[in-house]
């Protein structure tokens, strides 16, 4: 910390110095050149101002010797606004205003100034500095040697707007050490420091190893909680294929309407078996063969692999499930074996409209790693390619399972008022609460794994979908220079300057857990649902069947068995 604190106070110091120095010496005629140094690289694009006698590399040593290139210390945006600001004092830009050796010079714009102020402010504070921040509003030090001097900071439209990009690559004096969670950058290091490995993850030599979200929280929490997920992701899929399987060796089970429970529990499957290629080591399809950039569908191919079948799986299993509940709500309130009669309409929405939006994701290259142990949609595309195809195929199939749940309590009361029943023992309003309780109770009895599905999969999408929304939206990444500041300077460990600086700005670790666990677990509760009593009384009846009779005894199950408990 108390090297930091000198480092602040020679960069100010010289600030003032170069542009006193520099203001004082064109006051006499001076001469425009090209711009041929190095510590401005980048950021100089236009021709400078230089006094007689005076040369780039005159400037620039005097830079050096004031403490310049101890800026690497700091990091961006700060740092590159910061440097963007010092070049236009340093190296004010002539204009020429059509006369023979006649010059307007522009000095800092205000904008750049204010910039400084919002992108150091929270660096500068974390190091007890602000005192150091420029006055915006007083003039620029030095001016006051030109003619009708001193000048304020410019307007934009008048000033040396010095353009801002990402000082990694015109790194002055790379790192000598790289602080956990960083990790040296080979390739910067390989190439005397003309590349990185990744400009947006690397700097001076050091780089964010990926999966990046692992150092803004305590170490391996997200590895454990994704291992966490990823067997229940495991589970789910054994147990879905289980209950497949099921429906396809027992007798009877292939026919309408068992058959969409097979598809249901198929789909599952699939969708649980995503997890495979990131089983045991998410970062093979979490990051690029670098180990720093993250996975996309131009760097990693089992990332788009994963991606897609993801999406697969995902839209296949919600669509499945809320045609086992449209069908139940035909048979129930309409008593139409509509579905039936028209298997291509479900193949194509189950089956079908899943393959399509896969494929355009494979297309397009919009599948990525986003803030998961798993790819999927890029953030930009996960709303057209996943959230809303399940929101259009589930809150149909919810809100029609409600109707049915409804329409049941409806028939039941109105049977209750055709019943002939003595209550010669019970007052009236009391036998008509117990008529009424019986009746309701045996709707739930009949429709409760039903309401449980819709619930399953409501609550799963849509707290996925919130996950998305809320914790997506928390793209403001201002806070990631002063974390740096904290884990460079060493004030704090890696679980310290995250504690200090990442929360609220980074996903909420117990919501994403949540969602992950919910939609981790869709294979468990449909096995649960569906792999009833009466289907392990099937299996030993069909094992008997063999051991027997060479599996040619077992009962013809009715229809109604799939919808009355």
């Amino acid at each position: 910390m108390r090297g930091m604190k000198g480092l602040a106070i020679s960069t100010a110091a010289l600030l003032a110095i170069v542009s006193t120095t520099l203001v004082q010496q064109t006051s006499a005629f001076g001469y425009m050149t090209d711009y041929n140094g190095t510590l401005c690289n980048g950021f100089i694009d236009y021709k400078v101002w230089l006094p007689d006698n005076v040369t780039v590399q005159n400037i620039e040593d005097e830079l050096i010797k004031q403490g310049v290139q101890e800026l690497t210390a700091l990091v961006d945006p700060c740092k590159s606004t910061f440097l963007s600001y010092a070049c236009s004092v340093a190296f004010p830009r002539p204009v020429i205003t059509g006369q023979t050796n006649s010059y307007n010079v522009l000095f800092a714009c205000q904008s750049s100034c204010q910039a400084v102020h919002q992108a150091c402010t929270a660096d500068l504070t974390f190091l007890n500095m602000t005192n150091l921040l420029p006055d915006c509003k007083a003039p620029i030090p030095g001016t006051e040697q030109f003619p009708n001097g001193p000048y304020d900071h410019q307007l934009d439209n008048s000033c040396n707007a010095v353009p801002f990009q990402s000082s990694n690559t015109t790194c002055a004096t790379p790192m000598t050490e790289c602080v956990s969670p960083f990790v040296e950058d080979l390739v910067f290091k390989a190439t005397g420091g003309a590349q990185n490995t990744d400009d947006a993850y690397c700097g001076c030599g050091c780089c964010l190893p990926c999966p990046q979200p692992n150092a803004f929280y305590k170490p391996e929490i997200l590895d454990q909680g994704f291992f966490i997920t990823d067997i229940l992701k495991a589970v789910s899929a054994g147990l879905a294929l289980v209950l497949a399987l099921s429906y396809v060796v027992l007798p009877d089970k292939l026919q309408h309407p068992s058959n969409l429970i097979l598809f249901a529990a198929l789909a599952t499957a699939i969708f649980g078996a995503a997890v495979a290629p990131s089983f045991g080591n998410p970062r093979r399809i979490q990051c690029a063969a670098n180990g720093v950039s993250t996975a996309t569908s131009y760097n990693n191919n089992l990332c788009t692999i994963q991606g897609a079948w993801l999406l697969f799986g995902a839209i296949a299993t919600t669509a499945w499930l809320s045609i086992v509940i449209v069908n139940l709500h035909l048979h129930t309130v309409w008593n139409s074996s509509w579905l039936s009669k028209r298997a291509w309409l479900t193949h194509l929405i189950g089956w079908a409209v899943p393959a399509a939006f896969a494929a355009i994701a494979v297309i397009t290259n919009s599948i990525g790693w986003n803030n998961s142990n798993m790819c999927m949609a890029t953030q930009e595309t996960s709303n057209a390619l996943l959230f809303i195809p399940l929101g259009v195929i589930m809150i149909p199939s919810i809100l029609l399972h409600f109707t049915t749940f409804f329409h049941i309590i409806k028939v039941t009361l109105q049977a209750e008022n055709s019943e002939t029943v003595s209550h010669s023992t019970l007052s009236s309003g009391r036998a008509a609460r117990i008529s009424h309780r019986r009746h309701v109770m045996n709707a739930i009895r009949i429709q409760w794994r039903a309401a449980v599905l819709a619930f399953v999969v409501a609550s799963s999408v849509l707290i996925y979908w919130a996950f998305y929304l809320v914790e997506g939206a928390k793209t403001d990444m201002s806070w990631m220079s002063t974390w740096q500041l904290c884990i460079f300077t060493k004030a704090g460990d890696q679980e310290q300057c995250a504690d200090m600086f990442t929360k609220g700005h980074v996903p909420d670790f117990a919501f994403m857990m949540v969602a992950e666990g919910l939609v981790s677990t869709t294979g468990l509760w449909v096995f649960l649902l569906f792999f009833k009593q009466s289907l392990i009384m099937e299996w030993k009846e069909y094992i008997s069947g063999w051991i027997c009779c060479g599996g040619r005894r077992h009962r013809k199950r009715q229809e109604n068995q799939f919808y009355v408990i």
